[in-house]
C-alpha cells in the first residue's frame, strides 16, 4: 500500500504514510488486514470521480454531493427531493455503469 515502504504490500505496519490517507472514520481503528479494502475503495472512488462525465446527469449530482462533497444519503435526497433509496441506487449504478466501461483499464472493478 505505501509506496515509501520497501515492503509494499507484505507490510502489515499502518504507518504514517497509510493513516493520513485513511478516511477519518477509520483513523486509529483499522488493522492491516483491512488496508486492501481501504486501498481498493480508494482507487475505485477516484476511478468515479476522474470518469464521472459517463454517468448520467442525476447520477454527476449525485456521485459530485457524495464523493466530493461528502454528503450523506439522506442529505443528498433532501437536497434533490428524491427518496433515499433513489440515492443508493444512483450510486450503485454509477458503480455498475463505470465498471462495465473501465473493465479494461481498472483491474479493481
Amino acid at each position: 500500500m505505501c509506496h515509501e515502504c520497501p515492503l509494499r504490500r507484505t507490510c502489515s505496519n499502518i504507518c504514517s504514510y497509510v493513516e493520513f490517507q485513511l478516511p477519518s472514520m477509520e483513523t486509529g481503528r483499522v488493522d492491516h488486514e483491512d488496508l486492501e479494502r481501504l486501498y481498493r475503495g480508494k482507487l475505485i472512488t477516484q476511478a468515479i470521480l476522474d470518469n464521472v462525465h459517463m454517468l448520467t446527469p442525476r447520477q454527476q449530482q449525485v456521485v459530485q454531493l457524495y464523493y466530493r462533497e461528502s454528503h450523506q444519503q439522506r442529505e443528498i435526497a433532501d437536497r434533490l427531493k428524491i427518496t433515499q433509496q433513489a440515492v443508493g441506487d444512483a450510486l450503485t449504478r454509477a458503480k455498475a455503469t463505470l465498471g462495465k466501461k473501465l473493465k479494461s483499464f481498472y483491474s479493481f472493478f
